[in-house]
């Protein structure tokens, strides 16, 4: 196969192109023993590991609607939380108070993360009720009852809370290149954003489009494991990643894209753009080529998830809890009406100690980075962005 351009989308001729490649490949998994070359399991049993077919006969499993006494007592936390005037950095279950029943319902949304199909939408809120204020509490509060650690994601470990919007439609074309991926209104190819549980409160969807999909991580380590071990050695591999930052202080960063724990478990950390680039943020030409293996590599992730994706069950006002470790997401392109930025969606980084795997050596370093502590005492000084804020993108850790 002659040499493969590298760009962060694909195109649907180049995922097929290497795939066809793939399938005329005299390699086969008998030849190549996952055992005789890395520390990885030759297989994954878990209800994290699904088709396509498997999640939508098992949807149901993923969705929480909240009720009207649910609500009314999600607004009463919410409410009695803003009168004590408790700082946001530590809302807990403890002071962000629910029912029994609806406690034991949010600590079965961790579950299925952990432990189940990877992902729950909680549905039902409406955010045109609440100020900015009010939303985030909501969020926060529900969160602080499923995964109740907050993570970083700026590159400066202060924000524990990220605005996703269509950052790029409000500056020059100039600026809008340098933008990433997740704050235009394009396509976002499969990836990771490298935390354990994803959250996202949709305030506001896109006019058209702009559908988040989710893909089993496990089930991609399971087909590949079977067709084209020597990929997962690949991925498991050390890759550079360019940070598209001042290097002095945010230098490439090598780790690999697949991490094996000694507990059996394996978890990704994976995304096109660090490699790929995106429009006006070129991967560095100083760093180490990106080489055919691994572009081979990033197609057959593309290819393998995009066909085991489902849509995510959600709308305006509902949040969705994904398992990042296991479960990797895209997005469809979009388009949006009237003035101002309209699709906007709140993220947390989130961790739930009661419930979190033994984390791989090779990705210790980025777990105590987004969740360890950020001052000399050793505590955790938290930012949070009720509001958005032009710029605020330009700072985050990972967006696509």
């Amino acid at each position: 196969m002659a040499a493969t351009p590298l760009s962060y989308y694909p195109s649907e001729d180049q995922l097929a192109a290497r795939i066809k490649s793939f399938e005329t490949s005299p390699l086969v998994a008998e030849q190549w023993n996952l055992a005789d070359h890395t520390r990885l399991p030759r297989s994954l049993e878990s209800p994290l590991a699904w088709s396509r077919q498997d999640i939508e006969n098992d949807m149901h499993q993923c969705i929480l609607k909240l009720s009207q006494n649910d609500i009314a007592a999600l607004e009463q936390a919410a409410r009695d939380f803003e009168d004590r005037s408790v700082p946001l950095s530590i809302i807990s279950p403890e002071n962000f108070v629910l029912p029994q029943n609806l406690k034991s319902s949010l600590r079965g949304v961790s579950n299925q993360c952990y432990h189940g199909r990877g992902f729950t939408v909680v549905q039902g809120l409406d955010t045109t009720k609440y100020s900015p204020e009010l939303n985030v509490v909501l969020y926060a509060g529900i969160a602080a009852h499923v995964a109740p650690q907050h993570g970083f994601l700026d590159k400066d470990r202060q924000k524990v809370l990220c605005h996703v919007v269509n950052a790029a439609s409000e500056v020059s074309p100039t600026e809008a290149a340098k933008k990433s991926p997740g704050f235009t209104n394009g396509p976002l190819a499969f990836h990771t954003d490298n935390c354990e549980i994803l959250a996202l409160y949709a305030l506001d969807v896109a006019t058209t489009g702009g559908q988040t999909f989710v893909s089993s991580s496990y089930q991609l380590f399971n087909e590949l494991a079977t067709t084209r071990p020597d990929v997962l050695q690949t991925l498991s591999d050390y890759w550079v990643l360019d940070t598209f930052k001042d290097y002095s202080q945010f230098p490439p960063v090598t780790r690999p894209m697949l991490h094996a724990s000694d507990a059996g478990n394996v978890m990704f950390t994976y995304s096109r753009f660090p490699m790929a680039g995106f429009k006006g943020r070129q991967r560095n030409p100083d760093l180490v080529p990106v080489s055919e293996k691994q572009i081979a590599a990033m197609d057959a992730v593309q290819y393998t998830m995009a066909k085991n994706a489902v849509p995510l069950p959600w709308s305006k006002g509902d949040i969705a809890f994904i398992n990042d470790m296991a479960i990797m997401h895209a997005r469809s392109s979009f388009t949006e009406s009237g003035q101002g930025l309209q699709r906007h969606l709140l993220k947390f980084y989130l961790r739930d100690p009661d419930q979190n795997w033994k984390i791989p050596e090779s990705a210790r370093k980025h777990w105590e980075k987004i969740y360890g502590p950020n001052t000399p005492e050793g505590n955790r000084d938290e930012e949070w962005c009720i509001r958005y804020e032009a710029g605020q993108e330009d700072t985050w850790e990972s967006n696509g």
